[in-house]
């Protein structure tokens, strides 16, 4: 028995390391580690970069911008890109973000919600 039980050891802690993926989307949403269809090409949010947006109480100079790093699935390649809010990369658009920014509230990576669009 006890032999058994060693032996189950190892098992149980790799287990433990297993990571969830959240389910892919097409609808051109996608949280970070999310994977989401854009036409013909999937993109994966791997990590906020920047998020410099002007909060909405409160007035700037600047608006600021939003920058993710993903994953661009097209055909059978994968290539890291950087999308910024507004400005089409590869033929796509990071288009929408949410939430808004806040003064004086923090924002997780896994509050926010990216839309992305083929680029016109």
């Amino acid at each position: 028995m006890t032999k058994a039980f060693l032996a189950l050891v190892p098992a149980v802690a790799l287990a433990a390391c297993a990571t969830t993926t959240k389910p892919e989307r097409t609808d051109g949403n996608a949280m970070v580690g999310q994977t989401t269809l854009v036409g013909a090409d999937k993109i994966r949010v791997d990590s906020l970069i920047e998020d410099s947006r002007c909060p909405m109480n409160a007035r700037c100079v600047w608006a600021g911008r939003v920058i993710v790093e993903a994953t661009l699935q097209r055909g059978g390649t994968f290539e890291t890109r950087r999308f910024t809010l507004g400005e089409p990369t590869d033929g796509i658009m990071l288009d929408t973000v949410e939430p808004g920014r806040l003064a004086g509230k923090k924002l997780k990576p896994s509050d926010y919600l990216f839309h992305f669009s083929v680029a016109r």
